[in-house]
């Protein structure tokens, strides 16, 4: 939500007005990235109000007036107060984030949506609160993950996982911090108890300042200009899993850059030492990771 950042928006923006009567007005605001009156010069942003009905609706664009970025409404040409409709915009012209807002705060139902269109967030408001709140997550194939409901009325919290066929892996409902645990296996079912909502990521021994440096001491950086790799960044992500008891297995390399990358970095994360696992639901479980790691050549 850009409430935070729309609030720079002040009483003395660079307005021109355009037309006869306050109906058929357009006014143009020269905005900089962070929505800060500027003068021509210096605007990324333009942007061009008009009264709507009993409200003053702003559509923000690239300064070159080809993407529209953000649509908001306000009382009146002054932008000192929030009401109506907003929408956000990604570059590739599909919706960010929608909602409403009342006396200034988000009311009813907002949702949110990544630059492919998926749902990722449907909640709704009440005095800029969020009384219920669905999360959505997918799989790299843009299959559904999993979903999160919260209700923080009730005290409630579900999730429900799925696995990449698209079948129910797992559930999960608590009331309070008491808690149902759901796995499915084939036609089984096993079910557990647990008693507190505690969900902790995995971390390196010393956080990640920790990880840092033990990447720095024994990382061979020279590798691909050992390997005649031409001058260029080459960045290499490799995926691992986090074991139960902090053991690091499964590890993949998702590039494939050459010139030797790919292996080092392998044989870096097969170098490290026991994690600290992951805890679900106070239960340790398995970690995903994906770490990216960079190098340079140059002077070649």
């Amino acid at each position: 939500m850009k409430k935070q950042i729309l609030l720079t928006f002040t009483f003395s923006v660079f307005i021109c007005l355009i037309g006869k009567s306050q109906s058929n007005k357009k006014y143009i605001y020269y905005l900089d990235d962070h929505l800060n009156s500027v003068p021509k010069s210096d605007a990324v942003i333009l942007g061009e109000g008009f009264y709507e009905k009993e409200l003053f609706k702003l559509n923000c664009f690239s300064i070159n007036k080809d993407k529209l970025l953000l649509t908001v409404h306000y009382t009146d040409s002054t932008l000192a107060n929030f009401e109506g409709d907003y929408t956000s915009y990604y570059l590739n012209g599909k919706i960010e984030s929608q909602g409403d807002l009342q006396n200034g705060e988000r009311k009813g139902i907002w949702q949110k949506w990544d630059s492919l269109g998926r749902k990722i967030d449907s909640s709704i408001y009440e005095k800029d609160k969020a009384m219920q709140t669905a999360t959505f997550h997918y799989y790299n194939s843009q299959s559904l993950s999993y979903f999160t409901i919260k209700d923080s009325l009730l005290d409630t919290y579900q999730t429900i996982s799925y696995n990449k066929e698209g079948s129910k892996s797992s559930e999960v409902f608590f009331k309070g911090q008491k808690g149902i645990v759901k796995t499915y296996t084939g036609t089984a079912i096993q079910t557990d108890s647990v008693f507190t909502r505690e969900e902790i990521d995995a971390e390196f021994p010393g956080g990640q300042n920790g990880w840092r440096l033990f990447m720095e001491k024994n990382l061979n950086a020279s590798v691909p200009a050992d390997h005649k790799a031409p001058n260029g960044l080459y960045t290499v992500i490799v995926k691992f899993v986090i074991q139960e008891d902090g053991n690091v297995e499964d590890i993949v390399a998702e590039t494939s850059n050459g010139f030797g990358t790919e292996e080092e970095v392998l044989r870096l994360i097969k170098k490290s030492p026991k994690w600290i696992p992951a805890v679900q639901y106070g239960r340790k479980v398995k970690a995903y990771r994906r770490q990216p790691v960079s190098f340079l050549v140059e002077g070649n």
